[in-house]
């Protein structure tokens, strides 16, 4: 996850990462690049908390915006999210939902680039991914 997680320019850092049923993924993601602007340095910390896991197909997760200490951070939504898997032309598609209490929480969250952030940080997978097969 710390190797693709996060925008382009974002570097995460795993302080607990515990993937089980009702375990905690606790992270920072930190801008390292220098061209971001107002962003470089900044970090944002998160905290999910898998209430699901199904191999092969499903990972169900709350995922919130924290502090360092992995407290909640006031005013900041929770989101719901569900990862499934299907087979796809012979290869694994990732299909990812986020559930959000209130349309203003979505709002919220998309006032702060979410969509641009989560599609960033599928191109880091694929990148990842096509260098790992390289080793293959």
């Amino acid at each position: 996850m710390a190797g693709w997680w996060g925008p382009s320019g974002w570097q995460t850092e795993n302080r607990a990462f515990n993937f089980k049923s009702d375990g905690v993924w606790h992270y920072c993601m930190r801008c390292t690049d220098e061209n971001q602007g107002e962003f470089y340095g900044q970090e944002s910390w998160g905290k999910a908390v898998y209430q699901e896991i199904t191999v092969p197909g499903k990972i169900v997760l709350t995922d919130m915006f924290v502090d360092e200490e992995g407290n909640a951070a006031d005013g900041m939504p929770v989101i719901l999210v569900t990862l499934t898997f299907v087979e796809h032309e012979g290869k694994t598609k990732p299909i990812m939902r986020s559930g959000f209490a209130s349309v203003e929480g979505l709002q919220q969250v998309m006032g702060m680039g979410i969509v641009q952030g989560c599609a960033s940080q599928f191109y880091r997978l694929d990148d990842l991914l096509d260098k790992l097969q390289e080793l293959w």
